[in-house]
């Protein structure tokens, strides 16, 4: 992988300026580092200064994005991942119609037999549901053991009417949401309008009056009165929404000199967030031939 590195540096050079034209290195660059302190606010300017003059100078903040140590490539783990939702409950008395699943193996085939085919975890338990026509907050719901790396997780909301257990009971769900909470901070990946939910059905439907979808709110219940002497299952199944570790790629530096740029003897740069760390410059000098480089580091501490 360095030697993938090296090879994106050199073409940096030719695309920045041409580089010397003789054949061979003499030295490795030269190039120290200094800060006039060790300990900066959030906010506050470092001032590097830079003694040597090397041909070309990169800068990694020590950042996440701008890390010396992930420049051959940085996987970003998996967050925690929370669900959130508001559900309410109206009319009749049928027990545990409304279900809460989780599924990393469904195939992404959207009919009733594949949805039914899939591995669908009962995560009901771990929400507070509404238990009248009041809206209700189901708590800040906590997925994260159930993510399986490589797999999308699809969620679906199911509504079971059961005519030998009573009357159904009309349910209905807003502003669910999808979190993840990694070292990048907190990331919104879906929500009620974006979790791409859709309606799919076992056993006889009606054409109106039963389940549906609004840009507010899904609508979970049975037939009407009339027509409700068969089992049904109603499955709200979201699109896959991706969960597990993510490849980000290679941090990348930021440029300080090319060869064509003049003696650069400081270089200024501001952290925004508190935090130690290592700020590297690498210095490069490279010939069409070859190229021999240094990297200089100064620790940080930065507070509030």
């Amino acid at each position: 992988m360095k030697s993938k590195y090296y090879l994106v540096l050199l073409l940096g050079v030719f695309s920045m300026a041409s580089c010397d034209t003789s054949l061979n290195l003499e030295a490795d660059p030269d190039l120290t580092i200094t800060t006039e302190k060790k300990e900066y606010k959030v906010g506050e300017e470092v001032n590097f200064q830079l003694t040597g003059n090397p041909g070309i100078i990169t800068f990694y903040s020590g950042e996440i994005g701008n890390d010396y140590d992930y420049r051959d490539g940085r996987t970003l783990p998996a967050g925690d991942i929370t669900v959130t939702m508001s559900t309410s409950v109206n009319y009749g008395v049928q027990p545990d119609q409304f279900s809460i699943l989780v599924s990393t193996d469904f195939n992404g085939k959207y009919t009733i037999d594949d949805i039914k085919a899939a591995t669908w975890t009962d995560i009901t338990n771990r929400f507070t549901l509404a238990t009248n026509a009041t809206y209700i907050s189901g708590g800040q719901v906590n997925v994260s053991d159930l993510v399986v790396d490589g797999k999308p997780m699809y969620f679906c909301l199911r509504y079971i009417y059961d005519p030998t257990k009573g009357t159904g009971r009309t349910w209905a769900i807003r502003d669910f949401a999808v979190k993840s909470n990694t070292v990048l901070g907190l990331t919104t990946l879906a929500t009620q309008t974006t979790a791409g939910f859709g309606l799919y059905y076992y056993g006889p439907k009606e054409t109106t009056g039963r389940s549906g979808i609004t840009s507010t709110t899904i609508t979970l219940r049975s037939n009407a009165a009339g027509n409700t002497a068969d089992y049904t299952e109603d499955w709200c199944v979201s699109s896959g929404m991706e969960v597990g570790s993510k490849d980000m790629g290679p941090d990348r530096p930021l440029n300080v000199k090319g060869y064509s740029d003049a003696h650069q003897d400081s270089y200024s740069y501001t952290y925004t967030t508190a935090g130690s760390y290592k700020a590297r410059f690498v210095a490069t000098n490279a010939t069409i031939k070859e190229a021999r480089t240094v990297v200089k580091e100064v620790d940080l501490e930065i507070v509030p």
